[in-house]
């Protein structure tokens, strides 16, 4: 994920890279992380297990699943130690002892077969170089009955919805968003990798999020940036079941 991150914000250097990232979790996407993992758990009714977040950067999204579900088991994986190494500094200040990151290839997971009961990514997709690759090991590690939630942004959004998100970023936060809307992925093309990989219970949709999930976050929201149900028209929810 790097690589890619450094393209989008049109920086060479990944710890200026990794700070602009930074700076648009806090501001723009705070509120997003939260919410996912209250609707995925209350969605599926998880109360413990095996979690994996692909392509973790921050362990933003693993972090929320780490808060709420203690007896649970969360990894976070990325291919950039850069981001890993700001995720455990978090984790740490968070006194997370139920998280763990890993420096590792989405395409070459380092798991046993059969062992996560829940597999999470957040904008990562589109950066992703072996996609077949990740959904063929996706298939292999989750169990039978896991479940999968994959977001990112989808290439048939509203323009108008992606011009007014672009205006209110910062001129490098723009210029990343804007190249990762170009580079996202239609459904068609992944129900058609999803179809080779062996899945056959999935679907797409936009996020929805329950009254009692924006109540239970009503403080995060009323600080955070992010544009609410404008901001979801712009994302893809992919929904699967082994």
């Amino acid at each position: 994920m790097s690589k890619r991150i450094k393209e989008e914000f049109g920086l060479e250097n990944e710890e200026l890279a990794v700070n602009e990232y930074i700076s648009l979790n806090q501001d723009f996407m705070s509120a997003t992380y939260p919410l996912l993992a209250d609707e995925i758990i209350a969605r599926i009714n998880l109360k413990e297990g095996f979690i994996l977040d692909i392509g973790t950067g921050l362990g933003s999204l693993a972090r929320g699943f780490a808060k709420r579900l203690s007896q649970a088991k969360v990894f976070g994986i990325d291919i950039s130690e850069e981001m890993l190494t700001k995720a455990k500094e978090f984790a740490k200040n968070e006194n997370l002892a139920n998280i763990e990151f890993i420096l590792q290839d989405a395409g070459k997971l380092n798991f046993p077969e059969n062992y996560f009961d829940l597999v999470v990514s957040y904008g990562v997709l589109h950066h992703l170089k072996d996609l077949k690759g990740m959904f063929s090991q996706l298939k292999r590690v989750l169990k039978k009955e896991g479940y999968a939630f994959l977001y990112d942004l989808r290439p048939d959004s509203p323009k108008e919805v992606i011009s007014e998100i672009a205006q209110n970023l910062p001129l490098l936060q723009s210029k990343a968003f804007l190249e990762s809307v170009k580079e996202s992925l239609s459904p068609d093309y992944l129900e058609g990798i999803l179809k080779e990989s062996g899945f056959s219970e999935y679907a797409f949709s936009t996020p929805h999020f329950s009254r009692a999930t924006i109540v239970k976050n009503k403080a995060v929201l009323e600080k955070s940036k992010m544009l609410g149900r404008r901001f979801n028209e712009i994302i893809l929810e992919i929904s699967l079941k082994n």
